[in-house]
């Protein structure tokens, strides 16, 4: 390649550089959608709750007939459960003493309809005592209700172990 070729490749590099960081920089600027931003909290507030063992704030965060469903991965079978949300509370509230935990998220995927539908996806890990104990994939469908994101669907899947 002859000098002139060089510098005009150099240029056309330099510019995409530009444009490259432009792009990020405003990427990185957009204003987070404030009802996003608010389903993402219930879900946060409800996963520490659980973990912490404050069953009773759950159903405040749940809206009317709210419905659980778990699919668990235990010595390799599958298996599916369908309930509401209070015969779910019921099941966990009989677990004595419960053990506490963090389930933190990643790779969170949120979106909003209308302002009042909303679907946030989620990888996570359930950990106890330092340890990770199972992951898996959160799915939450919340509807706003008098003004406050409510729970509408919990369902998740459960691997035990840590992900690979």
């Amino acid at each position: 390649m002859d000098h002139t070729k060089r510098r005009q490749f150099g240029r056309v590099l330099a510019v995409a550089a530009v444009l490259v960081m432009t792009g990020a920089l405003l990427s990185a600027a957009q204003p987070v959608d404030p009802d996003a931003a608010a389903v993402r909290r219930a879900v946060e507030q409800f996963l520490d709750d659980l973990g912490n063992r404050r069953l009773d704030k759950l159903p405040a965060l749940f809206a009317p007939k709210a419905t659980m469903v778990v699919v668990r991965q235990r010595e390799g079978q599958w298996i599916t459960t369908h309930q509401t949300f209070d015969e779910w509370l019921a099941g966990l509230k009989a677990q004595t003493p419960g053990t506490l935990f963090r389930e933190p998220l990643t790779n969170v995927t949120v979106h909003v309809e209308s302002g009042h539908l909303a679907f946030l996806r989620a990888d996570f890990t359930v950990v106890v005592e330092g340890k990770v104990r199972s992951h898996g994939v959160d799915y939450f469908t919340l509807v706003k209700d008098g003004g406050a994101w409510k729970i509408l669907n919990g369902s998740y899947t459960s691997l035990p172990g840590e992900p690979r």
